[in-house]
C-alpha cells in the first residue's frame, strides 16, 4: 500500500488497543500503564509519545540515538526488524529520544543493559541525555527514571522486574 508502512500499522494497533482498553468498565482509563521489553520498549514509548491516555510507561531494553543504532551489524538493520520500526521519513527529522520525550512529563522509566549488543551503551547514554533535558526542561525530572544495568545483557529479570513494576504502581495508583 501506498502511504502506509508496517511501523505505521503497529503504532495505529497500539493506539487502538489503549482506547479500547479505556472503554472497559474493568480499566480505570485515567491509570492506563504501558511495560514492554525489546520491540515491546518501543512500542511502549512510542505508545505514550502518541496516545495521551498512556499514563506512566516502563521500558526495557530499546533505547539509543538512530546514529547510535544505526550501525553495520546492528539487529535494527538485520532482516525484518527495521520494517517494524522505521516509519519513513521520520528519523530524518526526529530521533527516538525526541519521540519520546513528546511523552513528557508524564512518568517514564527507561531501562538498558549494559553488555546489551543490541543497544551500544553510547546510543543509549546519549537518548539519555536527551530525555533527561526534556523532562528536566517540564520541571518532572522526579518522573523520568534511567538506568543502565552494568552487567546485563538484552534481559528483562526478576531484579528489574522487583523495580518496574512497584514504580508503575506508584504513578498508577488512584
Amino acid at each position: 500500500n501506498l502511504g502506509r508502512s508496517l511501523a505505521g500499522e503497529v503504532a495505529y494497533e497500539d493506539l487502538r488497543t489503549v482506547d479500547f482498553l479505556s472503554t472497559l468498565k474493568t480499566v480505570d482509563s485515567q491509570r492506563i500503564g504501558v511495560v514492554g521489553f525489546s520491540m515491546g520498549g518501543f512500542r511502549a514509548w512510542q505508545l505514550a509519545a502518541l496516545s495521551d491516555k498512556v499514563a506512566a510507561t516502563a521500558v526495557i531494553s530499546w533505547f539509543g540515538t538512530w546514529n547510535g543504532l544505526m550501525q553495520p551489524g546492528n539487529n535494527v538493520l538485520r532482516g525484518q526488524s527495521a520494517f517494524y520500526m522505521l516509519h519513513p521519513g521520520l528519523s530524518g527529522r526526529l530521533d527516538i529520544p525526541d519521540i519520546a520525550s513528546i511523552a513528557a512529563p508524564k512518568p517514564m522509566l527507561i531501562y538498558s543493559g549494559g553488555q546489551d549488543k543490541l543497544f551500544p551503551a553510547e546510543a543509549v547514554n546519549d537518548a539519555f541525555a536527551k530525555v533527561h533535558k526534556v523532562w528536566a526542561s517540564q520541571n518532572a525530572q522526579d518522573k523520568l527514571e534511567t538506568k543502565t544495568w552494568p552487567e546485563l545483557g538484552h534481559v528483562f529479570n526478576q531484579q528489574q522486574q522487583d523495580e518496574v513494576f512497584p514504580w508503575l504502581a506508584r504513578w498508577l495508583k488512584p
